[in-house]
């Protein structure tokens, strides 16, 4: 293992146990898991296919907001307590501090968002009362794996969502300007880049054979598109467009994945 990939282990295991004794972050991490099971909760009597659907929408406004609770204050609370001065001083490069940050808050994220889905899969398998046959295509395709396509999407989107958040944080200067570009970035997230798009298509600024490629550009877009792609499609019997090309969606995932914290690599040590 080379010096700095066992910094970058350093700094992970670091951010993970902060995240762990952070009280306000735990309370977060429970009203998510409620809010889960709660909408799970509504889906009881039918298969995995409609607890899917059910928990799309909730996922699609509670997972960005779970990542930035949990990503916001990670490099900027250790550049207002003085901890980032001490760690220039350290044979550490940017990379591999930001790397580390999002490898340790990631798996405090992925705990938090995840285990809810786990224990939402039990009003099916404790609830189930029939099979979803208004969609279904035929009586045995009702199958765990849509929902483990769900999950796995899911975890996908949460790791997107934490890398926009650890970009905010390696941006703002204090802890009003770290609030205040979470706050421009959620929003941006959940309404801003969709709502531009539906903007562009009304006044004819985005043409409809470019459409498939821009809905990518939100994650969002991406992530239902995937989901209606990749769990819904395959197993309806009426024919469900995402709206947005599998390979597309997961491009326009990778690059706000990337894009941001190649930005906190760049300028977390300005």
């Amino acid at each position: 293992m080379t010096d700095q990939r066992r910094r970058t282990l350093s700094v992970a295991q670091r951010s993970f146990e902060s995240v762990l004794r952070n009280r306000t972050l735990v309370v977060v991490a429970v009203g998510y898991a409620l809010a889960i099971v709660g909408f799970a909760w509504v889906s009881s009597g039918g298969g995995y296919l409609a607890l899917s659907l059910n928990l799309l929408t909730p996922l699609e406004v509670l997972v960005p907001l779970v990542a930035f609770a949990v990503g916001y204050h990670s490099i900027l609370g250790d550049r207002t307590r003085g901890e980032l001065a001490v760690f220039r001083t350290y044979p550490l490069s940017g990379r591999s501090y930001v790397l580390g940050v999002y490898l340790g808050r990631l798996a405090a994220l992925l705990v938090a968002v995840l285990v809810p889905l786990v224990l939402a899969s039990g009003v099916v398998v404790f609830f189930q009362e029939e099979s979803v046959s208004v969609i279904a295509s035929h009586g045995t395709v009702d199958t765990p794996i849509a929902y483990v396509r769900l999950f796995v999407l899911t975890a996908a989107f949460a790791a997107t969502a934490l890398a926009v958040a650890i970009g905010v944080s390696a941006l703002a200067g204090s802890r009003a300007s770290g609030i205040a570009l979470s706050m421009g970035a959620v929003l941006t997230l959940l309404v801003g880049l969709d709502f531009g798009l539906v903007a562009g298509l009304a006044t004819d600024l985005i043409g409809a054979g470019t459409l498939e490629a821009l809905l990518a550009v939100s994650p969002l877009s991406a992530f239902r598109g995937l989901v209606l792609e990749l769990v819904v499609a395959p197993i309806a019997a009426e024919p469900i467009a995402g709206g947005v090309h599998p390979v597309w969606a997961m491009l326009g995932l990778a690059m706000w994945t990337i894009g941001p914290l190649a930005v906190a690599s760049r300028f977390v040590f300005r």
